[in-house]
């Protein structure tokens, strides 16, 4: 048998993979549907955003444990939902950086749910330093009443759904990443790493699929994996 990300067959059947509802589900389902449906109520499409941002946590668990890092959510959009949805289903400290968070909804949410381990950022990624904001996560991470949790000196990972950046800037910017997801949208050549890029910079592919939890027809997946230099 053969197989792609969307049909196995062989020389008598064809299985053909359909789209499913399993990351909607698991956010209903979740004791903290209440919470997060406030990220999520306003959007255009709230099942779409919901199965993007959830999509992220399901696809990195299956390759790093996810409580060991910190998280920076690039391009997380006015309503932090990919943090969001990482803040309540693990035990992660989680930066959402993006020049259109809505502040004033955000800190009226975070005290409504007495939400914990979200720090925002509202700027462009490019107008950060991976030195500073290291620094104030390990400064303020023991500090701040709305951060539980130890994350001083932790390796840090990079999500972006359907971010509007470049990923060599961003790898520019934050280059001590492990891992990185990306879910590429309208500008895929810059969405995804070139070959060369990955050359000269010791970046490896681990995942490259079409994820059918996603409900949009936007829905490549791309992992990738920064090793050691040798």
């Amino acid at each position: 048998m053969t197989k792609n990300n969307n049909v196995c067959y062989n020389s008598q059947t064809a299985i053909v993979n359909l789209p499913h509802s399993r990351y909607i589900d698991k956010v209903l389902r979740s004791d903290s549907f209440e919470e997060l449906w406030w990220r999520f109520k306003d959007a255009d499409y709230p099942s779409k955003e919901i199965s993007e941002s959830y999509a992220v946590f399901s696809n990195m668990k299956k390759v790093c444990i996810i409580n060991n890092f910190n998280w920076l959510h690039i391009g997380d959009g006015g309503y932090t939902r990919t943090a969001a949805v990482f803040a309540f289903f693990s035990k992660t400290l989680n930066i959402s950086i993006d020049p259109m968070i809505n502040v004033n909804k955000f800190f009226d949410w975070s005290t409504t749910y007495d939400v914990k381990n979200i720090m925002i950022e509202q700027c462009k990624f490019e107008n950060l330093t991976e030195e500073n904001l290291l620094r104030f996560i390990n400064e303020t991470s023991v500090h701040r009443n709305d951060v539980k949790g130890n994350f001083q000196n932790k390796p840090y990972n990079i999500a972006l759904v359907h971010a509007h950046v470049k990923l060599d800037e961003v790898d520019k910017q934050f280059p001590n990443w492990k891992f990185l997801y990306t879910n590429p949208c309208c500008m895929p050549q810059t969405q995804i790493f070139t070959k060369k890029h990955m050359r000269e910079n010791n970046i490896i592919e681990i995942v490259n699929k079409l994820d059918l939890g996603i409900s949009s027809h936007q829905r490549n997946v791309v992992i990738y994996k920064k090793l050691k230099p040798e």
